[in-house]
């Protein structure tokens, strides 16, 4: 007997042995591969030519759409804030949690108007609030999830198809993280896949459906649209294409020009891979419709896993086909999304290959840092597996050669702004395009369609479980939706335009003159330029910025003689004083090493604004640099301290006891100005002689 169960012993011990070493295998293998044959087309439309930025150069604005002209026209451009970052009930992540407000309800509240705050599935007994913004927002752009378009709109819409009493949408209904991922899991893999239990044979239901949401959309950016002469508010026809193998964020949202769009959503489920999604923006809407036009704003590089701002996401296609990509990433990711409420991506501390020195309000609402220990879960594999990663470098080892994916869930320099710039540059310096060439812009990613309502003190949270102060206030470790603590009210997009219509910001944000702000209304401006170091004395000095310079967002030539630049910004007087302004250069030396350099100009003193010319005595025509300006107000209360603060000490939750910080630093971002080395565009006929007046100049 005793032998029997020594022998059952050692059998069991050896199955067990072989299952685990089956698990791991399995899980470590590739899943799905990408067909490396596909050959990628350049862009070819003419709305994809490069946005010329000789100095003097503003083109007139040509307009794609009819409607009254504006009243209110500002030659010197106009600072205009909007959200461009917002969910509702349409997508599959937000109505499970108990959201039930709609494109139209965003709208109305981006105006000024209240809506109501969701309360947490099975949590209908609480008192139920409504939100109001305290100013109203100049535009805005609704961008729920298209990959789930279909799915949502049966599992919400009884008797509209079969699949709304499947077992799947009963899951949806019943809200909850389980009926998050009944639907929204799909955004987990490489290769989606619809769900025929919901979509019906072939995903056909899920198609038509598709459509009638697509549709909804877009009436409702019509309806919002203000095409009177007063031009009080923007709207704009938008969606998120989310991408996530493994919960590493690859997400990026659409925004069309004006209402001549294609008749889907080109999303994830559809294109699973970037060269497909941009491909089809070409050929369904710049080739294919003449007044369409369109950009792709990728956000949440900093929780992306090395993966948002990919240089090898091409390796193994033909060279023309890895020129092709870059191009077209060049000339659709005009701006990315640098805060937000999953945290600010505009830079990380203690990367290895990028030089320079710590750099302190990198760490302001960071949600990553490298050698962080967080779980993280692998779903690319045979099987899934769930892990402890300690967030390190990406390297090769971490490149997945069968999907160019990087594994591990390690952390990039490249996946915040800086990082990405000088990685972008680095490529252009081979001889290609550069991929990375973005502006700023910042947006809330609300899924309560609480658009632009970032405010620390009466912020009610980013999904229905927040809406209350002890939710908002647990310490979740996830990422991604399971913030809580952690997150932020998040930022806002700003532009300069010379007026508030579609195709005035459109413009402005296509040629990058752009901005992001992590909540407040501070105005930054910057430029480059011939100026007088007593510019900011002069009453006329945006005129003069213009004429004899260029704005933020613009690429030159590299110049023999530094530029003088000016940075500028207004605060908002409805927040904190400014208490300087900065300047982040980064640059390429001889030696291919990548450096950064935050450099301090104007320091506050309670006034309205904050001006500072500069010369950068290090320049160097050789070398590719970028700069862009970041205005700093004084440190101001967190939301989580401002909220328990305001609270009698003996009515605060035990969680106001907790680890985050204090205090934070509300800041502005410009986009970059880039002097790059021989670089020498084909100029309009009315900008060559300005071109040409300044090359002579040095």
């Amino acid at each position: 007997m005793g032998r029997v169960l020594k022998r059952t012993a050692i059998a069991i011990v050896i199955l067990l042995a072989f299952l685990v070493a089956a698990y791991f295998t399995l899980s470590s293998i590739t899943r799905y591969s990408i067909d490396k044959t596909v050959e990628v087309a350049p862009p070819s439309s003419p709305k994809s030519l490069p946005d010329y930025y000789a100095f003097g150069y503003q083109p007139e604005l040509s307009y794609t759409e009819e409607r009254a002209d504006c009243q209110q026209r500002q030659p010197i451009k106009k600072a205009y804030f909007g959200d461009m970052h917002i969910h509702t009930a349409v997508s599959a992540d937000a109505f499970p949690d108990g959201t039930r407000t709609y494109p139209d309800d965003v709208y109305r509240f981006a105006k000024g108007k209240a809506i109501e705050v969701p309360v947490p599935t099975g949590q209908q007994q609480k008192q139920k609030r409504t939100v109001q913004l305290n100013r109203p927002l100049d535009f805005a752009a609704v961008t729920d999830h298209a990959g789930t378009f279909g799915e949502g709109y049966i599992c919400r819409t009884k008797g509209a198809y079969p699949g709304y009493s499947s077992e799947t949408c009963a899951e949806f209904r019943a809200g909850g993280e389980d009926g998050v991922r009944a639907i929204m899991g799909v955004n987990g893999v490489v290769r989606p896949e619809r769900n025929e239990e919901v979509c019906g044979k072939d995903g056909a239901d899920c198609r038509a459906a598709d459509r009638i949401v697509w549709k909804d959309m877009i009436q409702s950016a019509e309806k919002a649209y203000d095409k009177s002469a007063s031009c009080n508010f923007t709207s704009f026809v938008g969606y998120e294409f989310t991408r996530a193998p493994n919960a590493q964020h690859m997400h990026r949202n659409t925004i069309f020009r004006n209402a001549q769009v294609p008749e889907r959503a080109a999303s994830f489920v559809t294109h699973p891979n970037t060269h497909s999604l941009l491909t089809s923006f070409e050929q369904e809407c710049r080739l294919g419709i003449e007044e369409c036009d369109v950009i792709s704003i990728p956000h949440n590089s900093n929780i992306s896993g090395g993966n948002a701002f990919n240089p090898n996401e091409m390796d193994g296609f033909s060279k023309a086909s890895q020129k092709a990509y870059l191009q077209l990433r060049n000339v659709y990711d005009r701006l990315m999304e640098i805060t937000q409420h999953k945290g600010t991506s505009e830079c990380v501390n203690a990367a290895t290959d990028i030089l320079g020195d710590v750099d302190e309000l990198c760490n302001v609402e960071a949600i990553r840092q490298f050698g962080k220990s967080e779980q993280a879960v692998e779903l690319t594999g045979y099987l899934p597996k769930l892990f402890t990663s300690e967030s390190p470098e990406c390297s090769e080892s971490n490149l997945d050669k069968a999907d160019n994916i990087y594994k591990g869930f390690c952390l990039s320099s490249r996946d915040f702004a800086r990082g990405a710039l000088l990685y972008g540059m680095a490529e252009e310096g081979k001889g290609g395009p550069n991929p990375f060439e973005f502006g700023f812009i910042g947006s809330t990613d609300t899924h309560i369609s609480a658009a632009g309502a970032t405010d620390e003190k009466s912020w009610t949270g980013h999904i229905a479980y927040e809406t209350d102060l002890e939710g908002r206030l647990q310490a979740e470790a996830g990422l991604g939706r399971f913030n809580r603590l952690m997150s932020n009210p998040g930022g806002l997009a700003g532009v300069y335009a010379v007026e508030n219509s579609r195709d005035a910001i459109f413009q402005s944000m296509k040629r990058r003159e752009a901005f992001a702000t992590s909540g407040p209304r501070i105005e930054p401006r910057f430029f480059a330029g011939r100026y007088s170091d007593n510019l900011c004395a002069q009453s006329n000095r945006l005129e003069i910025a213009y004429r004899d310079g260029t704005p933020m967002g613009s690429k030159m030539p590299a110049q023999k003689e530094p530029f003088q630049l000016l940075v500028q910004a207004k605060r908002d007087p409805l927040s904190n004083p400014l208490q300087k302004l900065q300047l982040i250069k980064g640059w390429i030396d001889s030696d291919v090493k990548m450096h950064v350099e935050v450099i301090d100009l104007a320091q506050g003193d309670g006034g309205e604004e904050l001006c500072a010319v500069y010369t950068d005595p290090d320049y160097d025509a050789n070398a590719p640099t970028y700069y862009y300006m970041r205005a700093v107000e004084v440190a101001s209360d967190r939301w989580s301290n401002a909220q328990c603060n305001a609270l009698p000490a003996g009515q605060r939750p035990a969680s106001c006891n907790n680890e985050m910080p204090k205090k934070i630093y509300e800041m502005a971002w410009a986009s970059p100005i880039w002097f790059t080395p021989n670089y020498l565009p084909d100029l309009p006929v009315n900008a060559a002689s300005n071109a040409a007046q300044h090359k002579h100049n040095n």
